[in-house]
């Protein structure tokens, strides 16, 4: 009877002999995925690592071979192990680093500590979901989705590395979503937050020199609906005040990461929301006012910091926050809902004046979404009080002769 032919990727006999010098001597016979047969040799200090190095080599040679995950590698295990891929991808620059530090972020705070020593043959669809339904009782909604996602791809790396036969959060029960936040500002009320910031200007430890960063960038996010970072991102090249009527390329966005600090991502959010936006009357002000403000130089930032590098998203946020604690009373003497009131109720404000005034499409091309169902989920405030001209349409077809 002939002998069995040796698996791709799988070790045939391991014959192991003792050195002289205390060491080991493996050697054995695999084949690669074409089917040509290599012979290994491998030394090492003990016969179990002569063994794994003789593993190795044959996981190289083919392409089912031995994995980094095994069925009783823990969850902790395949998170390191898939974190280290998406850090490659980051340096390589297919990733942002930002995504990839959520990512870190969620898995140490989230997963690792409630779940990082189950082993991956125990992540049935059961245990995923009684995990996140824990996560969504102790933290949030918010955290929970993260939690899931991250999970998601965890496992999809874990059965791409055939250490599980599926991925099991496919199968688990949906999680709510965030509750919609639903307030805008009216005219009258963003008067009375401009007038309420000039006199937040003079605090009790004296004058404020930032506060007019405040106004000036609510202002220019109300007039165009940018985001935070693609306001703060803002240079002078990318305003054109003296065209007819003015306008401004939104080209970039502020972020911060702790491998690359604070700088200028070199497209928005989504490089396909690269946009020109014709500006209101108020923005361009607005924008005159930074102008004379900023340092020289073709691409100086309107909202620079004293060495000339952009302010960042946490310290502009940062100065929001003081400032809305400071002026709480004013607020609500306003009618401005406190606990809704970040950059982004600018964004929606805007996103529904717009959607109002002239549609979902037009808010949606302006907000740079490439789906106006995006719009209409996140961001625009349906009107409690329908078109009074749905009267009519139904009067002139119900009416009977």
């Amino acid at each position: 009877m002939p002998r069995p032919r040796i698996p791709a990727g799988e070790l045939g006999k391991v014959t192991i002999t003792p050195l002289a010098s205390g060491r080991f001597r493996g050697r054995a016979s695999t084949r690669d995925d074409s089917g040509r047969p290599h012979r290994l040799i491998a030394t090492a200090a003990t016969e179990d690592a002569v063994r794994a190095e003789l593993r190795r080599q044959a996981g190289v040679l083919s392409t089912g071979g031995e994995s980094g995950l095994a069925p009783s590698s823990t969850l902790a295990d395949a998170v390191a192990a898939w974190l280290q891929q998406i850090l490659t991808r980051a340096k390589a620059g297919s990733l942002e680093f930002s995504t990839y530090e959520r990512y870190e972020t969620t898995a140490r705070m989230l997963l690792v500590p409630r779940c990082g020593e189950v082993r991956l043959e125990q992540l049935t669809v059961g245990r995923c979901d009684r995990i996140l339904q824990r996560i969504l009782e102790e933290e949030s909604v918010s955290a929970a989705r993260r939690a899931r996602a991250v999970l998601s791809l965890v496992c999809g790396y874990a059965v791409r590395d055939d250490a599980m036969p599926r991925n099991p959060i496919r199968d688990v029960q949906r999680l709510p979503m965030t509750p919609k936040k639903e307030s805008v500002l009216t005219p009258v009320q963003v008067s009375g937050i401009r007038e309420l910031m000039g006199q937040w200007r003079m605090g009790a430890d004296g004058p404020r020199p930032n506060y007019r960063a405040l106004i000036d960038g609510m202002d220019i996010m109300l007039g165009t609906s940018m985001r935070i970072g693609e306001c703060l991102g803002l240079r002078r090249c990318d305003v054109d005040i003296t065209s007819n009527p003015p306008t401004v390329l939104v080209s970039g966005t502020i972020v911060s990461t702790r491998a690359q600090g604070t700088h200028r991502k070199g497209a928005p959010k989504r490089s396909r929301q690269r946009r020109t936006i014709v500006l209101p009357s108020i923005t361009a002000d607005a924008i005159r006012r930074r102008l004379a403000l900023a340092p020289t130089g073709h691409e100086a930032y309107l909202f620079p910091t004293k060495t000339g590098r952009p302010m960042s998203v946490s310290n502009y946020e940062r100065l929001l926050r003081r400032f809305v604690e400071d002026e709480r009373r004013g607020l609500a003497a306003c009618g401005v809902d406190i606990d809704e009131y970040s950059t982004h109720l600018y964004r929606r404000t805007a996103a529904t004046l717009v959607e109002r005034a002239a549609g979902i499409t037009l808010a949606s091309r302006l907000l740079g979404h490439a789906s106006e169902q995006v719009t209409r989920a996140s961001y625009v405030v349906s009107a409690e009080r329908v078109d009074p001209a749905t009267a009519d349409i139904l009067d002139r077809v119900l009416r009977l002769n």
